[in-house]
């Protein structure tokens, strides 16, 4: 970690929040290669007149730019044969003269992804990004790259979204310019941005509380952008003056400089009505940014703690329905539970926890005593996935599975024991006494192998790839583990699949990951023995 990246870390150690990200086009530029604003207009003006007639028209000024530009655009889309297709499946969303333009801009901006990042010239940085840990991001980028970066984050496209919505401040992306997902939200017109200067002071004071208590690290922005002026300036107007010194303070603006020396510098923004000083970090390599970023790891996902804060908010909000649902549920099966609202005590958690892992304790030693049934959950899960198992079938169903069924564990490889001793169907299973056996497959059958919030990652960049593929597509080990789950069971490659299992059982693995493997290697052990 180098002179800059320690500096910076040392100034985030000082916030009790972890930070935000403000991330403007800079970043996919960056990474994906996408044009300026100037660039993309410059595109989408082919076929209709040269960019400088529009430009010259609007006296420079790119949103009025804009405007101009979609008038024509829209009168050439709906007549163009090479528009025909597009035709037939957008017409139905073209309400006004500039959604034509924001539509085929949405669907050119769909055919970047994750992918693209990682094959640029700053995979390294890429890699470095996903190991962060940060609260939020706030975007007027309208790509999909932040949130294939953080599936798990809850995004919110457009200002009216973030305001007529309860966000939590933790896991969570604001879109505020829009998403090329819903091209009628992008901001692109100067009708579009009225509106959206119209709203700015609801939208800052959304905002404030995030600004206040966070550190706030703007990337892909240039120091003098206007948008941003304004928006600073407007969340500046909501403050005391008490608060004044904490809000600049928590402000940090990341500048590239090609073949520079990286620097920590103060700044200050003036306008007409308020000055700001800010943080400025120069940097060549933004992996010393996000090596700082890195430093503190979370003990709980973002995912997991926006769950619990959202499900808090609602139980408060609405105290009279009588229709609550409260359980305990595993840390990774929390995606999964829809119907279920609880109770946060603080303590009780921890005291839970340690509690069940008496329990366990507990049982292990007894059966530690016993011979045979001293078998461990570790060496059945490690034995499930060898070529030849080492057990008895019929001993372990009799003597460990009783034990395992006592505890409060839902994964557990079984399918490969009842198959050895000679049980085939449920029936065979029903009219067996391997009543601890009975009770593990009831939970198996309800269980869920994915972690769902990962879907949508798996769809976009893992879909219709053989096993083989998937591992070595991933970024990262953990990445293949929470991918391999979304595979159709007929398109697994057993063998493939029974030796990545084994090499990361021989690592030490954290949470989630090693919840992750036991729930894979109960997958594998159900679609090769399962009946």
């Amino acid at each position: 970690m180098g002179e800059v990246s320690e500096r910076l870390r040392e100034k985030l150690e000082n916030h009790s929040a972890a930070p935000f990200l403000f991330v403007g086009s800079g970043f996919s530029r960056r990474y994906l290669g996408l044009e300026d604003w100037v660039g993309l207009l410059k595109r989408f003006c082919a076929p209709i007149k040269d960019f400088g007639y529009y430009f010259s028209r609007a006296n420079g000024n790119l949103a009025l730019t804009a405007t101009y530009m979609a008038d024509d655009y829209n009168e050439w889309w709906w007549n163009a044969p090479e528009t025909a297709e597009s035709r037939a499946r957008s017409s139905s969303l073209v309400k006004n003269s500039s959604d034509a333009l924001k539509i085929e801009i949405s669907s050119y901006l769909s055919s970047f992804s994750l992918e693209t990042a990682r094959q640029s010239r700053h995979s390294e940085e890429v890699a470095s990004l996903a190991q962060t840990s940060i609260d939020g991001i706030i975007t007027t980028n309208w790509d999909f790259l932040l949130e294939e970066f953080f599936p798990d984050y809850r995004v919110f496209v457009g200002q009216e979204e973030l305001l007529f919505s309860n966000p939590q401040a933790i896991g969570e992306i604001y879109k505020i310019h829009g998403s090329a997902q819903n091209p009628s939200s992008l901001v692109l017109t100067a009708e579009d941005y009225q509106a959206f200067a119209a709203k700015n002071p609801y939208l800052a004071a959304k905002l404030v509380t995030i600004f206040v208590e966070h550190p706030i690290i703007f990337l892909g922005y240039s120091i003098t952008d206007p948008h941003i002026r304004s928006i600073i300036s407007s969340i500046a107007r909501c403050l005391s003056q008490e608060k004044i010194a904490s809000f600049q303070d928590n402000l940090i603006f990341v500048q590239w400089v090609e073949g520079g020396v990286p620097a920590i510098e103060r700044a200050t923004l003036h306008s007409e009505d308020f000055s700001v000083t800010l943080t400025t970090v120069k940097l060549s390599d933004y992996r010393e940014l996000y090596q700082a970023l890195s430093a503190p790891k979370r003990k709980v996902p973002a995912r997991i703690l926006r769950f619990f804060k959202e499900q808090l908010y609602e139980l408060v909000r609405s105290p009279g329905s009588n229709e609550r649902k409260i359980a305990v549920v595993d840390l990774e099966e929390i995606g999964a539970v829809e119907t279920v609202e609880f109770v946060v005590g603080v303590g009780v958690a921890t005291r839970q926890q340690e509690a069940s892992r008496k329990v366990e304790q507990v049982v292990e030693d007894a059966l530690a005593k016993k011979g045979y049934s001293g078998i461990t959950a570790d060496e059945v899960f490690a034995d499930c996935i060898q070529i030849d198992s080492k057990f008895d079938a019929r001993s372990l169903l009799a003597n460990a599975f009783p034990g395992f069924a006592r505890v409060s564990r839902t994964f557990i490889p079984i399918y490969r024991y009842l198959r050895g001793a000679g049980i085939t169907s449920a029936a065979d299973l029903s009219e067996s006494g391997f009543e601890g056996a009975k009770k593990i497959v009831t939970k198996l059958q309800r269980a869920d192998f994915t972690s769902p919030s990962y879907q949508n990652r798996y769809r976009s960049s893992f879909a219709n790839l053989s096993t083989a593929d998937i591992i070595a597509k991933a970024s990262s080990p953990q990445e293949a583990i929470l991918m391999l789950p979304f595979q159709p069971e007929a398109q697994v490659e057993l063998d493939t699949l029974a030796s990545f299992l084994s090499d990361q059982l021989t690592l030490n693995q954290s949470e989630p990951y090693k919840t992750g493997v036991r729930k894979l290697i109960c997958r594998y052990d159900k679609i090769r023995f399962g009946f």
